[in-house]
């Protein structure tokens, strides 16, 4: 059982990883009306989503170390500020280059969320079966911006402009900021001799070299890629065939309780299984899957396939993310801030890698969206085949 303080903490933790993520899931059912009000291409538009990942992923070592050296509460209030001047610049923009720039801008400012929501989680929990169950309460958490969010910005897309979107999402990080700022309690031990420059760049050479954290790291990013791909890439498939923005953003209700049922599952799993032996079954259902609705997509299109396909990929999300996160942080008694910045880094930078790859297939089917889904699956399971037989050498 969690004391009363690490509640407390894991508490802001979740909330400040929802707010991070609103910055994303808000705006997703306004990308065909983006597309359509600025006459763009949807590859264009699509790399609205890129740019913002860049931006958070590229941000993540900044973050790691400064909430290292000053702190976690003076981390979140700067990399909310920086969001709010990006988003502010998007309400306005009037051609797709000053949307990229602010899209980046407001990334980098995400950036900050999920460092310190998992710094945090590492501050206070020490013991293997509390940081995955405390992990697994930031997994579900996760799900509450995409089951949200993009509700509430569809209604306001149908029935305002997109414009309001961003004025929304302003709002919200706006309010969230004050409340941190009066509620959330320092949950790191600020050193009085700060890390040197040289000294944090030896931190992070050194987490890089670790080659079963970067193994590891590749394939959390990866499985990240199922979530983010489905959330920014379903817009257009389902304009095509005539969803209003707020059936849009509903039918991401699906999936995000989906994987909160995964990440509830985990907590008990976990505790009867090996975590590798869990990860390599996941994996293989992913490939499984995958190669299963990409054939039936190729010849038919039904919401209820697709209803179902959003539970299954999302439930083994669900499962699989937080173990791969856990798994990653465990063993961090020091520089907490760096090793989940690369953690993040990882997670943000090479998601955009694989959107940007991705980005070259016109996503106007179910079948097209598939075929990003069966490449993954097959990249996942060569990672881990990899760190396994890396592990046995070692």
């Amino acid at each position: 059982m969690f004391q009363s303080t690490q509640k407390t903490a894991i508490f802001f933790s979740c909330f400040i990883l929802v707010i991070g993520l609103m910055g994303m899931d808000f705006i997703n059912p306004s990308l065909p009306y983006i597309m359509k009000a600025l006459n763009v291409s949807q590859a264009q538009t699509k790399l609205l989503i890129v740019w913002y990942m860049f931006g958070v992923g590229l941000s993540q070592f900044f973050y790691g170390t400064f909430s290292d050296n000053h702190g976690r509460r003076k981390a979140i209030f700067l990399a909310y500020t920086i969001s709010l001047f990006g988003i502010f610049i998007s309400t306005f923009a009037n051609s797709i280059g000053v949307l990229d720039i602010s899209r980046f801008i407001a990334g980098v400012g995400a950036g900050g969320a999920p460092i310190v929501a998992r710094a945090i989680i590492a501050d206070v929990c020490h013991d293997e079966i509390s940081i995955k169950q405390a992990f697994s309460y930031f997994s579900m958490s996760s799900q509450l911006s995409p089951a949200l969010a993009p509700v509430l910005g569809g209604f306001i897309q149908e029935y305002f402009d997109w414009r309001f979107c961003f004025a929304g999402l302003f709002l919200t990080v706006f309010i969230s900021n004050w409340i941190l700022f009066f509620y959330f309690k320092e949950t790191h031990a600020i050193p009085a001799l700060k890390k040197s420059l040289s000294h944090q760049i030896k931190i992070y050479i050194s987490l890089f070299s670790d080659k079963r954290f970067s193994l590891l790291n590749l394939i959390s990013a990866f499985l990240f890629v199922y979530t983010i791909g489905y959330y920014a890439y379903m817009p257009f498939i389902l304009h095509q065939v005539g969803f209003s923005p707020s059936e849009n953003g509903l039918l991401y209700i699906f999936y995000a309780a989906s994987i909160v049922l995964g990440s509830l599952s985990m907590r008990y799993i976990s505790m009867r299984h090996p975590s590798e032996k869990i990860l390599s079954v996941n994996i293989v259902f992913f490939v499984l899957t995958s190669l299963l609705f990409y054939a039936y997509f190729s010849f038919y299109y039904s919401l209820t396939a697709i209803i179902i396909l959003s539970v299954l990929i999302a439930f083994n999300c669900g499962v699989a993310a937080p173990l791969v996160l856990s798994l990653c942080m465990q063993g961090f008694t020091e520089n907490k801030g760096a090793a989940s910045a690369v953690q993040s880094f990882f997670r943000m930078f090479f998601t955009a890698v694989a959107l940007l790859c991705f980005n070259i297939i016109p996503l106007k089917s179910m079948a097209s969206l598939m075929i990003c889904y069966v490449v993954l699956s097959f990249m996942i399971m060569l990672l881990f085949l990899y760190f396994k037989r890396y592990k046995k050498r070692g």
